[in-house]
């Protein structure tokens, strides 16, 4: 039976303080990384969404 102790539950909490926070939010490698995340899941989606659509069109020719 699954316990609370198996889960980690007495771990160590990371407190952070906020400023800390906002120095790595507002630290440009992160705001880059943070912009090739979005262009590379953007890109990813639409790639498949294009594969979907040909496939779907492929299949469906040899429907009569």
């Amino acid at each position: 039976m699954f316990h609370l102790r198996m889960a980690g539950a007495t771990r160590r909490r990371i407190v952070v303080p906020w400023s800390a926070m906002a120095l790595r939010h507002d630290d440009p490698g992160w705001v880059d990384a943070r912009d090739r995340i979005t262009v590379g899941l953007i890109c990813c989606g639409l790639l498949s969404a294009f594969l979907i659509d040909m496939a779907i069109l492929y299949f469906s020719m040899f429907r009569t």
